[in-house]
């Protein structure tokens, strides 16, 4: 076959730009590792590339693996926080047809004990969560909660709720079924423990959302070559900027 000039100059000038692409992700991935090992060294003091390295794998790139896994947890923080508000809510006094109206017309408490029982249970949960993930924002909130399971444990350990040394809730069940209604109603239906701590899960649930919609974005990374502007064939069609 008869090759043409015009023909083999386009070859040639296609993979010179090829060739240019790939000498700047080379060259601009080399110079942020350099900058990156440069900072670290006034941190760290010594040779700091091996750091810098790590720092990259670590910031741009994680695995879908992870993500998943960490998103699962914050899912589970969420649920955990929107139980103990639907319990929370369930057990506050209502003007009409409340929880406790409803036990006085049958003479059980059971249903009452349920929602104690199943916002315990959430709580503790929603601690442990808060817990693992040891983020700031949620020790801070764990700190809130702890501080009034303090100040209500007088109160609820009147209906057999008594407080752990780690904050966690326990139910002596034997002396929540004997406690009567106008004593859950005091201690669970006004304005106290469960309706403060209800509140504020609240607040966790919402921080678990915007956790959640984090680590969505957590996956990019800044230098992989489809990331570059002007790279191969694809003459300014992408742009190194999040998506």
């Amino acid at each position: 076959m008869r090759v043409t000039r015009n023909y083999r100059s386009n070859l040639l000038n296609t993979r010179k730009k090829e060739n240019a692409g790939t000498k700047l992700y080379t060259a601009l991935k080399r110079n942020s590792l350099k900058n990156r090992s440069s900072r670290l060294d006034s941190i760290f003091g010594g040779k700091a590339a091996s750091k810098a390295s790590d720092i990259y794998n670590r910031e741009f790139i994680t695995s879908p693996q992870a993500t998943q896994k960490t998103q699962k947890f914050y899912y589970d923080m969420k649920y955990h926080a929107g139980q103990v508000q639907a319990y929370g809510q369930a057990l506050q006094k209502a003007e009409k047809d409340s929880i406790y109206d409803k036990a006085r017309e049958s003479g059980s408490t059971e249903k009452i004990v349920e929602n104690i029982k199943g916002f315990v249970s959430q709580y503790n949960q929603m601690l442990e969560d808060l817990e693992e993930s040891g983020t700031r924002t949620d020790q801070s909130f764990l700190s809130q909660f702890n501080s009034m399971s303090r100040v209500g444990e007088i109160e609820f350990s009147k209906t057999g709720v008594s407080r752990k040394a780690d904050g966690k809730l326990v139910i002596d069940e034997k002396k929540l079924l004997a406690a009567d209604v106008d004593t859950l109603e005091k201690v669970w239906g006004g304005n106290g423990f469960s309706a403060r701590a209800a509140s504020r899960a609240d607040s966790v649930e919402a921080a678990a959302e915007k956790n959640i919609e984090a680590e969505k974005s957590t996956t990019y990374n800044p230098f992989a070559k489809s990331n570059l502007y002007n790279y191969g064939s694809n003459v300014g069609s992408r742009f190194n900027s999040r998506r």
